[in-house]
Protein backbone atom coordinates (compact mmCIF):
# COMPACT_ATOMS: atom_id res chain seq x y z
CA UNK A 1 0.00 0.00 0.00
CA UNK A 2 2.88 2.35 0.75
CA UNK A 3 4.37 1.56 -2.64
CA UNK A 4 1.06 2.24 -4.34
CA UNK A 5 0.82 5.55 -2.53
CA UNK A 6 4.29 6.45 -3.71
CA UNK A 7 3.36 5.65 -7.27
CA UNK A 8 0.09 7.56 -7.41
CA UNK A 9 1.19 10.59 -5.43
CA UNK A 10 3.24 12.28 -8.18
CA UNK A 11 0.56 11.61 -10.78
CA UNK A 12 -2.11 13.18 -8.59
CA UNK A 13 -0.05 16.29 -7.88
CA UNK A 14 1.58 17.32 -11.12
CA UNK A 15 3.85 20.34 -10.73
CA UNK A 16 1.96 23.52 -11.32
CA UNK A 17 4.50 24.81 -13.82
CA UNK A 18 3.63 21.95 -16.23
CA UNK A 19 0.01 23.04 -16.65
CA UNK A 20 -0.89 25.44 -19.47
CA UNK A 21 -2.46 27.94 -17.07
CA UNK A 22 0.80 28.19 -15.08
CA UNK A 23 3.13 28.86 -18.01
CA UNK A 24 0.71 30.64 -20.34
CA UNK A 25 1.47 34.14 -18.96
CA UNK A 26 5.20 33.69 -19.60
CA UNK A 27 4.58 32.67 -23.20
CA UNK A 28 2.08 35.51 -23.59
CA UNK A 29 4.83 37.86 -22.51
CA UNK A 30 7.17 36.33 -25.10
CA UNK A 31 4.64 37.00 -27.85
CA UNK A 32 4.09 40.55 -26.64
CA UNK A 33 7.82 41.22 -26.58
CA UNK A 34 8.90 39.71 -29.88
CA UNK A 35 5.87 39.08 -32.12
CA UNK A 36 3.00 41.51 -31.62
CA UNK A 37 4.63 44.33 -33.58
CA UNK A 38 4.17 42.38 -36.85
CA UNK A 39 1.39 39.94 -36.00
CA UNK A 40 -1.50 42.05 -34.76
CA UNK A 41 -4.36 44.11 -36.06
CA UNK A 42 -6.63 43.47 -39.06
CA UNK A 43 -3.72 42.89 -41.49
CA UNK A 44 -1.09 40.86 -39.61
CA UNK A 45 2.11 39.74 -41.31
CA UNK A 46 1.74 36.39 -43.16
CA UNK A 47 -1.90 36.30 -42.03
CA UNK A 48 -0.78 35.19 -38.55
CA UNK A 49 -2.52 37.23 -35.84
CA UNK A 50 -1.17 36.67 -32.33
CA UNK A 51 -2.42 39.62 -30.29
CA UNK A 52 -5.77 37.90 -29.59
CA UNK A 53 -4.36 34.38 -29.19
CA UNK A 54 -5.22 32.83 -25.81
CA UNK A 55 -2.00 31.09 -24.80
CA UNK A 56 -3.84 28.97 -22.22
CA UNK A 57 -6.38 27.56 -24.69
CA UNK A 58 -5.40 25.00 -27.33
CA UNK A 59 -8.96 24.03 -28.29
CA UNK A 60 -9.37 27.01 -30.60
CA UNK A 61 -7.15 28.48 -33.30
CA UNK A 62 -5.58 25.12 -34.08
CA UNK A 63 -4.16 26.31 -37.41
CA UNK A 64 -2.59 29.32 -35.71
CA UNK A 65 -0.91 27.14 -33.09
CA UNK A 66 0.46 24.77 -35.72
CA UNK A 67 1.79 27.62 -37.85
CA UNK A 68 3.35 29.33 -34.84
CA UNK A 69 5.08 26.14 -33.70
CA UNK A 70 6.46 25.53 -37.18
CA UNK A 71 7.87 29.05 -37.48
CA UNK A 72 9.41 28.97 -34.01
CA UNK A 73 10.86 25.51 -34.56
CA UNK A 74 12.67 26.65 -37.69
CA UNK A 75 13.55 30.07 -36.20
CA UNK A 76 11.62 31.84 -38.95
CA UNK A 77 10.29 34.47 -36.57
CA UNK A 78 11.07 37.09 -35.52
CA UNK A 79 12.65 37.96 -38.88
CA UNK A 80 16.36 38.65 -39.27
CA UNK A 81 17.38 42.03 -37.91
CA UNK A 82 14.67 42.05 -35.23
CA UNK A 83 15.21 41.26 -31.53
CA UNK A 84 15.01 37.51 -30.84
CA UNK A 85 14.64 35.41 -27.71
CA UNK A 86 17.39 33.06 -26.64
CA UNK A 87 17.48 29.39 -27.66
CA UNK A 88 16.04 28.23 -24.34
CA UNK A 89 12.99 30.44 -24.80
CA UNK A 90 12.50 29.17 -28.35
CA UNK A 91 12.71 25.52 -27.25
CA UNK A 92 10.46 26.02 -24.23
CA UNK A 93 7.76 27.73 -26.29
CA UNK A 94 7.82 25.04 -29.01
CA UNK A 95 7.64 22.27 -26.41
CA UNK A 96 4.77 24.08 -24.69
CA UNK A 97 2.77 24.21 -27.93
CA UNK A 98 3.52 20.60 -28.90
CA UNK A 99 2.65 19.30 -25.43
CA UNK A 100 -0.57 21.29 -25.28
CA UNK A 101 -1.71 20.15 -28.72
CA UNK A 102 -0.82 16.53 -27.95
CA UNK A 103 -2.77 16.59 -24.69
CA UNK A 104 -5.78 18.04 -26.47
CA UNK A 105 -5.59 15.29 -29.12
CA UNK A 106 -5.59 12.64 -26.38
CA UNK A 107 -8.52 14.12 -24.47
CA UNK A 108 -10.58 15.23 -27.48
CA UNK A 109 -9.43 13.29 -30.52
CA UNK A 110 -10.65 14.58 -33.86
CA UNK A 111 -10.82 11.75 -36.40
CA UNK A 112 -11.99 14.11 -39.13
CA UNK A 113 -15.12 13.92 -41.19
CA UNK A 114 -16.30 10.51 -42.40
CA UNK A 115 -15.94 9.89 -46.12
CA UNK A 116 -18.67 8.25 -48.15
CA UNK A 117 -16.51 5.67 -49.88
CA UNK A 118 -17.69 4.29 -53.20
CA UNK A 119 -16.20 1.30 -54.98
CA UNK A 120 -13.70 1.97 -57.70
CA UNK A 121 -14.27 0.11 -60.95
CA UNK A 122 -11.96 -2.79 -60.04
CA UNK A 123 -13.74 -3.29 -56.71
CA UNK A 124 -17.08 -2.97 -58.51
CA UNK A 125 -16.11 -5.73 -60.93
CA UNK A 126 -15.00 -7.95 -58.04
CA UNK A 127 -18.30 -7.35 -56.24
CA UNK A 128 -20.29 -8.30 -59.35
CA UNK A 129 -18.21 -11.45 -59.74
CA UNK A 130 -18.67 -12.47 -56.09
CA UNK A 131 -22.41 -11.71 -55.98
CA UNK A 132 -23.56 -12.78 -59.45
CA UNK A 133 -20.76 -15.09 -60.66
CA UNK A 134 -20.29 -12.87 -63.71
CA UNK A 135 -16.99 -11.81 -65.20
CA UNK A 136 -17.47 -8.34 -66.67
CA UNK A 137 -15.13 -6.00 -68.49
CA UNK A 138 -15.25 -2.98 -66.20
CA UNK A 139 -12.96 -1.00 -68.49
CA UNK A 140 -15.67 -1.17 -71.16
CA UNK A 141 -18.52 -0.26 -68.83
CA UNK A 142 -16.95 2.40 -66.58
CA UNK A 143 -14.39 5.18 -67.01
CA UNK A 144 -11.03 5.09 -65.26
CA UNK A 145 -11.06 6.26 -61.63
CA UNK A 146 -9.28 9.38 -60.46
CA UNK A 147 -5.80 8.87 -58.99
CA UNK A 148 -4.72 10.38 -55.68
CA UNK A 149 -1.27 9.88 -54.16
CA UNK A 150 -0.69 7.10 -56.67
CA UNK A 151 -3.82 5.12 -55.70
CA UNK A 152 -7.29 4.83 -57.23
CA UNK A 153 -9.16 3.73 -54.09
CA UNK A 154 -8.94 6.81 -51.85
CA UNK A 155 -12.39 7.86 -50.70
CA UNK A 156 -11.79 11.61 -50.88
CA UNK A 157 -10.65 11.29 -54.48
CA UNK A 158 -13.43 8.99 -55.71
CA UNK A 159 -16.08 11.59 -56.45
CA UNK A 160 -19.52 10.81 -57.89
CA UNK A 161 -20.44 13.15 -60.72
CA UNK A 162 -23.80 13.04 -62.55
CA UNK A 163 -22.05 11.68 -65.64
CA UNK A 164 -20.34 8.92 -63.65
CA UNK A 165 -23.63 8.02 -61.95
CA UNK A 166 -25.23 7.58 -65.38
CA UNK A 167 -22.41 5.24 -66.38
CA UNK A 168 -22.92 3.15 -63.25
CA UNK A 169 -26.67 2.95 -63.89
CA UNK A 170 -26.02 1.90 -67.48
CA UNK A 171 -23.56 -0.74 -66.28
CA UNK A 172 -26.08 -2.00 -63.73
CA UNK A 173 -28.72 -2.44 -66.43
CA UNK A 174 -26.37 -4.45 -68.64
CA UNK A 175 -25.17 -6.57 -65.73
CA UNK A 176 -28.71 -7.30 -64.53
CA UNK A 177 -29.72 -8.46 -68.00
CA UNK A 178 -26.69 -10.71 -68.16
CA UNK A 179 -27.48 -12.10 -64.69
CA UNK A 180 -31.18 -12.92 -65.16
CA UNK A 181 -31.39 -13.16 -68.93
CA UNK A 182 -33.69 -11.40 -71.35
CA UNK A 183 -37.26 -12.83 -71.18
CA UNK A 184 -37.98 -11.48 -74.65
CA UNK A 185 -35.05 -13.28 -76.23
CA UNK A 186 -36.37 -15.65 -78.93
CA UNK A 187 -35.38 -19.30 -79.13
CA UNK A 188 -32.48 -19.77 -81.51
CA UNK A 189 -30.89 -22.78 -83.13
CA UNK A 190 -27.40 -23.51 -84.29
CA UNK A 191 -26.44 -26.48 -86.45
CA UNK A 192 -22.88 -27.73 -86.84
CA UNK A 193 -22.27 -30.09 -89.78
CA UNK A 194 -19.30 -32.39 -90.28
CA UNK A 195 -18.03 -32.52 -93.88
CA UNK A 196 -18.80 -35.81 -95.69
CA UNK A 197 -15.17 -36.30 -96.59
CA UNK A 198 -13.84 -35.95 -93.04
CA UNK A 199 -11.77 -38.99 -92.08
CA UNK A 200 -12.63 -40.07 -88.56
CA UNK A 201 -10.21 -42.90 -88.04
CA UNK A 202 -7.98 -40.79 -85.80
CA UNK A 203 -8.20 -37.99 -83.29
CA UNK A 204 -9.89 -35.10 -85.08
CA UNK A 205 -8.58 -32.18 -83.01
CA UNK A 206 -6.15 -31.24 -80.27
CA UNK A 207 -9.19 -30.18 -78.27
CA UNK A 208 -10.64 -33.71 -78.43
CA UNK A 209 -9.90 -36.15 -75.60
CA UNK A 210 -6.60 -37.97 -75.89
CA UNK A 211 -6.96 -41.41 -77.48
CA UNK A 212 -10.31 -40.60 -79.06
CA UNK A 213 -11.25 -41.29 -82.68
CA UNK A 214 -13.69 -39.41 -84.80
CA UNK A 215 -16.38 -37.10 -83.51
CA UNK A 216 -16.12 -33.35 -83.70
CA UNK A 217 -15.14 -30.31 -81.66
CA UNK A 218 -17.04 -27.02 -81.87
CA UNK A 219 -16.94 -23.74 -79.96
CA UNK A 220 -20.33 -22.33 -79.06
CA UNK A 221 -21.17 -19.17 -77.14
CA UNK A 222 -24.11 -19.63 -74.80
CA UNK A 223 -25.61 -16.15 -74.39
CA UNK A 224 -27.12 -16.73 -70.93
CA UNK A 225 -27.22 -19.37 -68.25
CA UNK A 226 -30.08 -21.79 -68.74
CA UNK A 227 -31.15 -25.20 -70.01
CA UNK A 228 -30.10 -26.05 -73.54
CA UNK A 229 -31.19 -29.00 -75.68
CA UNK A 230 -28.44 -30.68 -77.67
CA UNK A 231 -29.28 -33.33 -80.27
CA UNK A 232 -27.01 -35.38 -82.53
CA UNK A 233 -27.94 -36.77 -85.96
CA UNK A 234 -25.72 -39.21 -87.84
CA UNK A 235 -25.18 -38.63 -91.53
CA UNK A 236 -26.20 -41.31 -94.04
CA UNK A 237 -24.49 -42.33 -97.20
CA UNK A 238 -26.14 -42.98 -100.56
CA UNK A 239 -26.42 -46.61 -99.55
CA UNK A 240 -28.45 -45.53 -96.53
CA UNK A 241 -25.64 -46.39 -94.16
CA UNK A 242 -24.45 -44.28 -91.26
CA UNK A 243 -21.15 -42.67 -92.09
CA UNK A 244 -18.36 -43.80 -89.81
CA UNK A 245 -20.10 -47.02 -88.83
CA UNK A 246 -19.23 -50.28 -90.49
CA UNK A 247 -22.04 -52.69 -91.36
CA UNK A 248 -21.62 -56.16 -89.94
CA UNK A 249 -21.23 -58.73 -92.71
Amino acid sequence: MVLAGAVFFPAATLPAQNSPSATAPAHRATLNTYCIRCHSGPTPSAGLRLDALDTANFETNGDTWEKLARKLRHREMPPAGMPRPDAATYDAFVKYIETGRDRLAEVKPNPGRPTLHRLNRTEYGNAVRDLLALEIDVAELLPADDIGYGFDNIGDVLQVSPVLLERYLSAARKISRAAVGDPTMPVSYQTYTIPHGLIQLDRVSEAAPAGSRGGTVVRHLFPVDGEYEISVALQRSRDDEYLGLQRER
